[in-house]
């Protein structure tokens, strides 16, 4: 009896979810009729993701609206919005002066007013106040985004300095040209690699990826690699670069793909080990 009884609430909920939720639509004070500040919702919308557009804390929405638990809506349903408290910065103001004003914290306007820099702002500029409901959520985010640049800054510092020197080919090939003068008048730095096209290349040593792109003249695409101990490698003729700018790279990860770009014709890889910047035999170094 327990599992009909069971089975016959289960459908009950669910498939009559709009019968059961009827009482907890929104009611919609009298006071409220400025039609600026009704959202009619549309579907897919939610709380949250209505919050997030206009930019309102969820919780003020809530008790605008008296909205009940489980917070349910509905499309077609009219939701009002209310509007944000706004301050016209005067000659003088500053964003602490502002969030002295009214109790709340530079971070918060900052944020609430998506502001990247909170030294410039104008006169006449218009600023959003955000409620008390807001700072609790920014001052957390700001938390976790300063932990984030502390673990990133941990992971730099813990490659850099890590002691290794033991560098592995980047890709494996025929040497098509070696270091040093082969040819009267030419100098090469490093060593041309013959490679298929597509080939992947990998980081030589862990490292920081320093520059990437085609802007230096005969090389092509081009990867630059810092590692600990002021040691530098060099990946060129890339067909594609895989790692960009900033990235940390472990030895053997995927950076790029052998190509021909530069003034190269045959697919390869041009590879350069420097000690600062002194170029040094990579066959002495490779293992």
């Amino acid at each position: 009896m327990r599992k009909y009884f069971s089975i016959f609430l289960f459908f009950s909920l669910f498939s009559c979810e709009s019968y059961f939720f009827d009482k907890y639509k929104i009611v919609q004070p009298k006071i409220y009729n400025n039609e600026d500040n009704i959202y009619t919702v549309k579907k897919g919308d939610n709380l949250y993701s209505i919050s997030k557009s206009f930019n309102l804390p969820i919780q003020k929405i809530i008790k605008s609206n008296k909205i009940k638990f489980p917070f349910k809506i509905y499309p077609n349903q009219k939701i009002f919005l209310p509007k944000n408290k706004n301050y016209i910065v005067k000659k003088g103001d500053t964003l602490y002066s502002i969030s002295r004003k009214f109790k709340t914290d530079v971070f918060a306007l900052a944020n609430f007013n998506k502001l990247n820099n909170i030294n410039q702002i104008k006169v006449d500029q218009k600023i959003l106040i955000p409620d008390s409901e807001y700072k609790v959520d920014v001052k957390k985010r700001f938390v976790k985004k300063k932990k984030r640049e502390k673990d990133t800054l941990k992971n730099k510092e813990k490659i850099l300095k890590k002691v290794d020197s033991n560098f592995i080919w980047p890709v494996k090939g025929k040497i098509l040209n070696r270091f040093g003068s082969e040819v009267p008048g030419f100098f090469n730095d490093g060593i041309n690699i013959s490679s298929k096209a597509g080939t992947v290349v990998k980081a030589s040593l862990d490292g920081e990826i320093v520059y990437s792109g085609n802007e230096i003249p005969g090389y092509g695409n081009l990867i630059l690699i810092k590692h600990s101990h002021n040691w530098i490698t060099a990946y060129a003729h890339l067909n594609k670069i895989i790692k960009l700018k900033g990235s940390f790279v472990k030895k053997g990860e995927t950076i790029g793909l052998v190509g021909n770009t530069g003034n190269v014709r045959e697919f390869q890889l041009h590879f350069e080990i420097r000690k600062g910047k002194e170029a040094v035999n990579p066959l002495k170094y490779l293992s």
